[in-house]
């Protein structure tokens, strides 16, 4: 067994283990090993492992890989312990034989594990030794014993709420530790939307569960007033006695509810009531003391910011759910648009100067029919996430897949000023990037590839088109036709480019042959055409 062993320029170090007959490396999302640094090169190296031995070899990349204080020319034999520089990047190569490792497990004593879940008898000592001690010292004792309940109550609710990320779940541990505090009868926990509606409201819990057909405990009603003042107040209440309190004299819900004692609490987070916790007693006055209506509040407290936390998790998911699906279509610039302005996606569109390009492998649908469709999505996937990429880093975004092709825009929505360039540019990088993948299409038992692109530039109609229900940012117009054109007649491994984008490459680095005149479909007179020299080119001595 071969593996690598990383060493990154934070001093962060990891792993991989050589399982593949070919390991690709550089900075692209495509690779098998990704070393997200402007010094590796988006394809950088590849790794080999052939008849038991291993092999690296540079791809074209920019700072090359050095081993020994030397860049490597060709395929290199790697050796354990050799170190081959990328970059920044150090790798270093082991070969590993398997030895045995001794796993042995620790058995946890059962009184210990009784302990740790919280279980055990554990009789207060007052109980335990009623008649042996004075009644003021067995008071005492009885308070403390009371006070060491609730303290433990409240470490173990932070402990119990900190772990939940459901309302099923918070709920459910929020009414276990309710009941935990003594006199409490039944309780249950209310939420509210932002409007202050009700939206959800757990079961009812009971101590003890009255008979089926008992209706000699009444339903809870919580009147507006006791909801109406939490919301406003944000602060707990505890009713000692309903009959005797003053702040519920009015109150018709409260003197028919027929319960004596009650707390209440706000579930707050962020500024905000989430809901209500509720717990009362129906027989005894004065059934909950100062401490656990303080513990009560507390744990209401925390259950609030449990919830806050539950919802801003679920905030946080979504939007990662979303900018990823955006991330996957869009260079980081849209995406970045979208997401600080969300609102203002909408249907319709503008008339805008871009340039347009199409790149299609060419006879790909005679070579779908010899290969397992795992092995058609396996290219494709390769393929196109390192077109993306290159796309992405030319400032472009990703208007579509088209089976085999792909179609992309410089200079919507959003221009860089030199959208023509970047879109000739872009085309020359994923010309060389065939070059450097058919290089390794023996080792992946892959056939080669080869690519025809073509670009035009002009003004479309760039926008969000489609329904309500689903709109695509895309363009239209005749820009968009010729340029397909233009690439339905591109041999593979050529760039064809109108003359309107050659108009618009102010750099002088791009070399560029004139052919014929050309006549595409829905044209009436010839265009006129340009070839991108991209292998001979200057431009074309700046790695991928």
């Amino acid at each position: 067994m071969s593996r690598i062993i990383i060493s990154g320029p934070d001093g962060k170090r990891g792993m991989l283990e050589l399982t593949k007959p070919l390991v690709t490396i550089g900075r692209g999302a495509a690779n098998d090993l990704v070393l997200p640094d402007n010094s590796v090169s988006r394809l950088h190296a590849v790794i080999k492992c052939e008849n038991g031995n291993t092999y690296i070899a540079d791809r074209n990349s920019t700072n090359g890989v050095v081993i020994d204080g030397a860049r490597i020319s060709a395929e290199q034999r790697l050796n354990h312990n050799d170190v081959a520089r990328l970059g920044s990047y150090e790798l270093r190569f082991e070969e590993v034989r398997d030895s045995g490792i001794l796993i042995k497990s620790a058995d946890i004593p059962p009184t210990l594990n009784d302990v740790l879940r919280g279980g055990g008898r554990r009789d207060g000592l007052a109980a335990q030794y009623a008649n042996q001690i004075p009644a003021d010292l067995a008071e005492q004792i009885k308070r403390l014993e009371r006070e060491n309940h609730l303290l433990t109550m409240l470490y173990d609710a932070g402990i119990a709420l900190s772990s939940k990320l459901s309302l099923d779940g918070i709920s459910e541990q929020v009414m276990n530790l309710a009941f935990r505090i003594q006199g409490v009868e039944r309780g249950f926990m209310m939420l509210f939307n932002d409007n202050g509606e009700v939206t959800r409201q757990t079961e009812v819990r009971y101590r003890r569960p009255p008979a089926e057909g008992n209706v000699s405990q009444p339903h809870i009603i919580l009147s507006r007033a006791i909801m109406d003042r939490i919301r406003t107040e944000q602060k707990p209440i505890l009713i000692t006695d309903v009959a005797a309190d003053e702040r519920f004299r009015g109150s018709e819900s409260m003197r028919i509810s027929g319960l004596r004692s009650a707390m209440c609490a706000p579930l707050l987070g962020s500024g905000k009531t989430f809901g209500i916790l509720y717990v009362d007693n129906l027989e005894k006055p004065q059934a909950f003391t100062q401490d656990e209506w303080n513990v009560f509040a507390l744990v209401a407290a925390q259950a609030g910011a449990a919830i806050d936390t539950l919802y801003a998790h679920e905030q946080i998911a979504k939007q990662v759910t979303q900018r990823a699906a955006l991330e996957r279509f869009l260079s980081p610039e849209v995406v970045e648009m979208i997401s600080q302005n969300p609102e203002g996606v909408r249907l319709g569109g503008l008339n805008q100067k871009v340039s347009v390009m199409f790149a299609d492998i060419r006879g790909f649908t005679t070579l779908s029919e010899r290969l397992e469709p795992e092995k058609i999505v396996e290219i494709l996937n390769n393929y196109f996430t390192h077109v993306t990429d290159i796309i992405f880093d030319h400032g472009g975004t990703l208007d579509k897949y088209l089976g085999d092709g792909v179609m992309a825009l410089f200079g919507a929505p959003i221009t860089k000023g030199n959208d023509a360039e970047n879109a000739v540019r872009a085309a020359q990088g994923i010309q060389r990037l065939i070059v450097e993948l058919n290089r390794d299409a023996a080792a992946r038992k892959w056939p080669e590839l080869r690519v025809g692109i073509g670009i035009n530039t002009g003004i479309v109609t760039a926008g969000n088109i489609g329904s309500p229900r689903r709109i695509d940012y895309t363009v239209i117009g005749d820009t968009v036709n010729t340029a397909s054109r233009l690439m339905s007649n591109a041999p593979g491994g050529t760039i064809l480019i109108s003359q309107a984008t050659a108009n618009d490459l102010t750099d002088g680095r791009f070399s560029l042959r004139a052919l014929d005149p050309l006549l595409v479909k829905g044209k009436s007179e010839a265009i006129k055409v340009f070839k991108v020299d991209w292998e001979t080119s200057v431009a074309a001595a700046v790695a991928v």
